[in-house]
């Protein structure tokens, strides 16, 4: 149980420096302990490729002006 611990807490930390949501001397550590530990630095990587490959391969549709001013008008009444 407390290995499964410890890999959730390195993803929720890699994901919050991957988010530039870290705290410097908690980023500072962990690129530390990337730079030590090959299984940390191996989630690390397939945590960044994963988000690059969604930012290069999931596109939003666009939607019109008209589209988002119709959906205004039909909250407000």
């Amino acid at each position: 149980m407390r290995s499964f611990d410890s890999v959730k807490s390195l993803r929720q930390q890699i994901n919050l420096l991957l988010d530039n949501e870290l705290p410097n001397e908690d980023q500072q550590n962990l690129i530390h302990r990337m730079e030590s530990d090959p299984r940390c630095n191996k989630i690390f990587n397939r945590e960044k490729d994963f988000r690059d490959f969604v930012k290069n391969n999931v596109r939003r549709p666009s939607v019109t002006p008209d589209f988002i001013q119709n959906i205004k008008d039909r909250i407000r009444l």
